[in-house]
């Protein structure tokens, strides 16, 4: 491959949708060993991307404040690209497809522009190469890393066939020392002997709420034989303290941990279960060695879709879902069945297959 090819790749948001992407990365860093593999990310989720092995160099975009008025927001803007511009880009990738993730690969000066020909707000209108999609949305089949990949192959970056043998991973940056410090002392009570279990409950749909009943349930049958993890930001305490009640055997480090810190606590974990969200998405990110195994529950969105990579990863429901997954964030039917579909004891069943609790 040439030595001298240059790709920006142009994914701002989300925590998971992030981590689906880092596929295209260490794709490119696989066929493309010597090229230069830039990334532009958004000020709210940098802490994924920056320092990461897969990539020569990190753009954070202040996308926080220039979505609040963009024509305010242009010379910096104009700043900003001229930055990336510099670069004499080949190829910038829009893996997001929105009006966002497009004025970034516009006035990034890449000779070739490459995205979905199904990107969303006119994004597709900058393009130099649109991509027809093997599924039309909403998704429910192909697995969204195999989507992201498309880019690739669909473009002709990466020849189909090369990808046979290609087995896709993200990776995520490295702990820091103060990182792990922090970590040792959240967790300096840890039993060593039991495994390490991360309960994430939160989501920001309603819709990927699992009903918090059978959160209790799966809760207290695990509690005593393994260390109970739960993670998340400070306003999931009111969740998490509604499964535990007035437990205190759990490790509750919701609102303790920034991104760094967030990442570093899942490496410890044995076994992460967590509703269709960042957790279980930054899970696959730091799997070695087959662990931690990765436990999501689904409700609105597509299992075949979202779960994690792994010969080890099991999504819920085993069985056929109660409804089609609606891809919405209310209920339309305005019965949330499916967020009580899912029972604790089958959970619990598929934790004994791997785990002595």
């Amino acid at each position: 491959m040439d030595k001298e090819k240059k790709f920006l790749i142009v994914r701002l948001s989300a925590i998971g949708d992030i981590v689906h992407s880092l596929t295209v990365a260490h794709c490119l860093r696989t066929f493309y060993p010597n090229a230069k593999i830039d990334w532009v990310v958004s000020d709210k989720c940098s802490g994924i991307i920056e320092n990461n092995p897969l990539l020569d160099n990190t753009y954070v975009a202040n996308i926080s404040k220039w979505r609040k008025n963009w024509l305010f927001s242009l010379p910096e803007i104009i700043k900003f690209g001229k930055k990336l511009q510099q670069n004499n880009y080949d190829y910038a990738l829009d893996v997001q497809g929105l009006f966002k993730s497009a004025i970034i690969t516009a006035i990034s000066g890449a000779k070739e522009k490459i995205g979905m020909a199904d990107g969303r707000e006119f994004s597709t209108i900058i393009l130099d190469k649109k991509v027809r999609p093997k599924e039309t949305r909403p998704f429910r089949n192909r697995h969204i890393i195999k989507r992201n990949l498309d880019i690739l192959t669909g473009s002709g970056l990466v020849i189909e066939n090369n990808m046979e043998k290609y087995t896709p991973k993200a990776v995520l940056p490295p702990s820091g020392p103060e990182t792990i410090d922090k970590i040792n002392s959240l967790l300096q009570n840890i039993n060593k002997t039991k495994p390490n279990f991360v309960f994430a409950p939160a989501t920001m749909w309603e819709n990927k709420h699992w009903n918090i009943k059978e959160w209790k349930k799966l809760y207290n049958l695990v509690k005593n034989k393994a260390n109970v993890i739960f993670t998340g930001v400070e306003k999931d305490l009111t969740l998490i303290n509604k499964i535990i009640d007035t437990d205190n055997k759990a490790f509750v480090l919701a609102g303790k941990t920034n991104m760094k810190e967030y990442i570093e606590t899942l490496r410890r974990a044995d076994l992460i279960i967590s509703p269709d969200s960042g957790a279980s998405h930054l899970g696959f990110g730091v799997i070695e060695d087959d662990k931690p195994k990765i436990f999501t529950l689904f409700f609105a969105t597509s299992k075949k879709v979202y779960v994690p990579l792994g010969k080890y990863n099991v999504g819920f429901p085993k069985e056929d879902p109660c409804c089609n997954p609606c891809h919405k964030r209310k209920c339309r039917k305005k019965t949330m069945e499916c967020t009580k579909f899912i029972k604790a004891e089958e959970v619990y069943l598929e934790i004994q297959r791997f785990f002595d609790v």
